[in-house]
């Protein structure tokens, strides 16, 4: 009887002991042999894999919580777990069928815990980057010491959390960062600073109507007010002999033409009618061997103002359909304005060819000639316009850019010396009825890279199908500087976007604030044999699809 008694107490404190080991693991984590464990070591309740196992009088495994909600407070019930291996006579004899099942009746399955744990599993901290797969009964101890532990960002109103060794990358872009102004010194948080030079004295600033780059904002004011493109840009329409508009800000002005191109491209037309009344007028000269010599010359260049002007009236219909946004329309607005300018010349030389055939014979040649080479100089300038708006339409559908870089020192130069601080590839979209972005360059380098580093940013721009799109952008984005010799050198840069950040809402104006990357990789390595082939860089710019958006 003593030994009996002895073995029993043993075998509760066995019971006890696996009890007690057992509530330290009562979280479910997620295992490296799922389909396995499923299989063999499966709730017959839940039907996933067992946390804390138990085992009825019956034979059959439960997770203590499942068993513990099926009892409430309850100390017997109808046996809740399925006999579906088993005939009815034999059913009939299981004592959880005769009298119910009795919370007694339920005891650890000690055999199934031990193999659980010692069974790996995944760091919870794997999203942060921690490969780890330690046993179940070492995790505990693992996420103590794991170098992936996520940790607050120390940057006040900055509610992101990242493992410990991607902190001080994320510091280097944090939105939060209380950083100084590159001109003024002043200090503010890095998602204020776009503000605040826009007001900066000292701030270097680009015209947004020439595009010039400027070194001092209040050189701006000087410039605009004295450089007559832009003072005709930020006053009347380029039309305005014909539509009599006038605007007093460029946004406004911007809104006109592009609400009125159908009545431009009109006045376009009333225009090159214009100028075909003025050719035909040569061949009414009263001397008959002018006559022969002018309509020599008269009749090809009949052609050529023909073909000028249905040529304009292709692109006029290019643009009422092309999928361009604001600045590009005005600037082929701009275009199609030269174009003006030089009709109007041709019918100043039209006069001269009247007043030069009545007074002599001979240099009615000379006058049309020069008149043709008016009219070739238009023709290159529509040709021009032409390749703009097919590299519009050409535009990559499948979230990929590759942008080839040319003329690379001359650009980089121009950088330096304040002339053009950035550059911005031809549009692209995520798919074909996605996003719409460009990459923007600073050859010179940007914010904490100016000077030493090639900045390389991501533009999410107003598209047509933005209203069908879920905002704020969440794809993956990664940056490839190529080298073309050999793939293996190529330098990567990934990013995900900041869920808070403006840059990534949905877009208001035409484009939004660049994202990405001001420290894209050093001038040293750009400018090395690998990566600048024949005064080129090589950039792809990819948007993961969004089956790979990061939660």
């Amino acid at each position: 009887m003593a030994a009996a008694s002895e073995t029993t107490n043993m075998d509760i404190e066995q019971h006890n002991s696996v009890s007690s080991s057992a509530d330290e693991f009562s979280v479910r984590p997620v295992f490296v042999r799922t389909q396995y464990l499923i299989k063999h070591y499966v709730c017959r309740l839940c039907q996933d894999i067992l946390v804390q196992p138990q085992q009825t009088i019956c034979g059959r495994r439960i997770c203590k919580a499942c068993i513990d909600r099926k009892f409430g407070s309850e100390n017997v019930i109808p046996c809740p777990m399925p006999h579906d291996d088993i005939d009815e006579d034999e059913l009939a004899e299981e004592p959880c069928q005769e009298t119910g099942l009795h919370r007694n009746q339920v005891v650890p399955d000690s055999a199934s815990l031990r193999v659980l744990l010692r069974e790996k599993c995944f760091c919870p901290h794997k999203v942060y980057g921690c490969s780890d797969t330690p046993m179940w009964k070492k995790l505990k101890d693992h996420v103590q010491i794991c170098q992936f532990t996520p940790v607050h960002c120390t940057n006040a109103g900055c509610p992101k959390k990242f493992a410990k060794e991607a902190l001080n990358r994320h510091l280097e872009q944090c939105l939060f960062m209380v950083v100084p102004c590159n001109y003024c010194g002043e200090r503010f948080k890095r998602n204020q600073l776009e503000d605040h030079y826009g007001e900066c004295e000292n701030a270097d600033t680009q015209c947004s109507i020439c595009s010039l780059e400027l070194g001092k904002r209040r050189q701006l004011v000087v410039h605009q007010r004295i450089h007559v493109p832009c003072i005709t840009a930020a006053g009347k329409c380029y039309f305005y002999d014909y539509c009599k508009f006038e605007a007093a800000t460029v946004p406004i002005l911007k809104e006109h033409m592009e609400k009125d191109k159908d009545n431009h491209l009109e006045c376009l037309a009333v225009q090159m009618h214009e100028m075909h009344q003025m050719t035909a007028k040569t061949k009414d000269l009263s001397t008959i061997g002018i006559k022969k010599v002018v309509n020599n010359k008269v009749k090809p260049l009949e052609k050529v103002v023909a073909e000028v002007a249905m040529a304009v009236k292709k692109l006029g219909d290019k643009l009422q359909v092309s999928e361009t946004d604001g600045d590009h329309l005005v600037n082929a607005m701009r275009t199609v304005a030269h174009i003006l300018q030089q009709i109007e010349q041709i019918n100043r030389k039209g006069g001269m060819i009247e007043r030069q055939i009545r007074d002599s014979g001979l240099d009615k040649v000379t006058v049309i000639e020069s008149l043709s080479q008016s009219i070739r100089r238009i023709n290159e300038q529509q040709n021009e316009m032409e390749k703009r708006l097919k590299g519009q339409k050409s535009a990559s559908y499948e979230g990929v850019l590759i942008w080839r870089i040319s003329d690379y020192k001359r650009k980089k130069s121009d950088a330096i010396r304040g002339l053009q601080m950035s550059i911005y590839s031809y549009p692209f979209y995520s798919s074909r009825y996605g996003y719409k972005i460009c990459a923007k360059a600073c050859l010179n380098g940007d914010e904490l890279g100016r000077g030493k580093c090639l900045s390389l940013f991501f533009v999410l721009m107003r598209g047509e199908y933005d209203e069908h799109l879920t905002f704020p952008f969440k794809q993956r984005v990664t940056f490839t500087l190529i080298c073309p010799s050999n793939s293996e050198l190529d330098k990567h840069e990934t990013f995900v976007p900041d869920q808070d950040s403006s840059s990534f809402r949905k877009p208001l104006t035409d484009m939004n604030i660049a994202s990405g990357c001001p420290q894209f990789a050093l001038h040293s390595e750009v400018e090395s044999r690998h990566f600048l082939v024949s005064d080129s860089i090589y950039l792809r710019v990819k948007v993961e699809p969004s089956g790979d958006i990061i939660p």
